[in-house]
């Protein structure tokens, strides 16, 4: 059984240097949709995870962003 993954993830910065990030996980195989399904879901958190680690939300207060 071969599993092909395929992650995109696209970063921005806006005027105020917030990052802020798009990503994509593409999962291909042969297995069932159920199994294809969580697999693609556990791989996208997983994503998310690490780039909420290397990207953390900024908040903003009023007139000012910390």
């Amino acid at each position: 059984m071969e599993i092909t993954r395929r992650y995109r993830v696209g970063v921005s910065t806006s005027v105020k240097g917030i990052h802020t990030f798009d990503c994509t996980v593409e999962v291909v195989s042969d297995l069932d949709e159920a199994s294809l399904r969580a697999i693609t879901i556990t791989e996208s958190d997983a994503l998310v995870a690490e780039l909420d680690k290397r990207y953390p939300a900024v908040e903003e207060k009023p007139g000012k962003i910390i």
